[in-house]
């Protein structure tokens, strides 16, 4: 009876300790669990305390999972562009509408400003950008560079917006860089988009506008008068001289043509000549002595011609008749086929 007791107690006992044991386990790793912190993509962080509030300023976290104390958290921070846009217009989601800029030019009319700025924290300051601002760092960029664009307008007449919009552009991208950049942020990129006036300004500022597009475009179109008239006279002058060259070719084509007949046809009476040479020392009797000399006998001229005649005869592929004449003159005479 007293054993049966013990073990019972004993088993009792292990089963409380299994129980233990495995609720410790879990507890360990929910505690683990907890213990490991995340940066999401396209964000940094700083570390803080969850008990004391106290954040870490010594080190800015890039995307990834850290292992730090379940108490630990993380302040993020979107390391992508963002935009702050001053216009009275909805703004898209994500932006804060936060009105028009209101300024006044260098001779002292109210100017009414649309304009819209993206820019992007440095993560690697992200210590500082807390400790200078904490996390209302856009607060103090929409402040500061509201001040400064102000200014910035101060200093030129508004109708240079119109007549040098690049330049006040770009000028105005500078200011924004010079603000950002001592809070730790890059300015990367300017537009605006809107200007206004009140309405007696505008509309006097219009028609000075188009006063001047308007001699603008006067002087173009006279510009462009002049050009073509030079343009038809050059094109007269090129359309005379294509006709003086072209006549120019034509005779020295005409000139060419000739002169290569009469070239041609003296090398042919010289071959000629050369050929009734060599006909004159070939075809000969040679001298013949005995019984019956017989002087060296030669053809003469006449004789000469009419063996020309013989040869050209036999060029006559398609000569049906050789007439000869009383005088000796042999001419060929073709039938034609019926």
């Amino acid at each position: 009876m007293s054993s049966s007791i013990t073990f019972g107690y004993l088993a009792q006992k292990w089963k409380g300790t299994v129980l233990c044991s495995g609720f410790t386990i879990l507890l360990l790793i929910i505690i683990l669990s907890a213990s490991v912190v995340q940066v999401d993509r396209l964000k940094a962080g700083l570390l803080k305390n969850g008990i004391t509030g106290e954040v870490d300023l010594e080190k800015a976290y890039l995307p990834g999972r850290y292992f730090f104390g379940f108490w630990y958290q993380v302040v993020s921070f979107p390391t992508t562009l963002n935009t702050i846009e001053f216009s009275d217009e909805t703004p898209e989601d994500g932006v804060a509408k936060l009105g028009k800029l209101i300024s006044r030019d260098r001779d002292g009319k109210q100017v009414f400003l649309d304009l819209t700025v993206q820019y992007r924290i440095f993560p690697e300051k992200l210590p500082e950008i807390y400790r200078e601002m904490t996390i209302l760092y856009e607060d103090v960029y929409t402040s500061e560079l509201r001040g400064r664009f102000q200014q910035a307008f101060n200093n030129f007449p508004i109708a240079q917006v119109w007549e040098k919009y690049t330049e006040v552009q770009a000028f105005l991208l500078k200011e924004c860089r010079a603000v950002l950049l001592v809070r730790h942020a890059e300015c990367w990129g300017l537009q605006l988009w809107g200007v206004r006036l009140q309405p007696q300004y505008e509309q006097a500022l219009v028609n000075t506008q188009v006063q001047k597009q308007a001699k603008v475009t006067a002087i173009k179109r006279q510009n462009q008068t002049s050009l073509r008239a030079k343009t038809t006279v050059e094109l007269a002058a090129y359309l005379k001289n294509q006709t003086v060259i072209r006549n120019k070719g034509q005779a020295d084509k005409l000139q060419i043509v000739r002169r290569a007949k009469s070239e041609s046809q003296a090398a042919l009476i010289f071959a000629q000549g050369e050929v009734l040479g060599l006909v004159s020392d070939l075809v000969r009797l040679p001298e013949r002595t005995g019984p019956s000399p017989r002087p060296e006998i030669r053809l003469n001229g006449s004789a000469l011609v009419h063996y020309q005649r013989i040869l050209m005869m036999t060029d006559q592929k398609n000569s049906n008749f050789v007439v000869r004449s009383s005088r000796s003159y042999m001419k060929s005479l073709a039938i034609p086929a019926r």
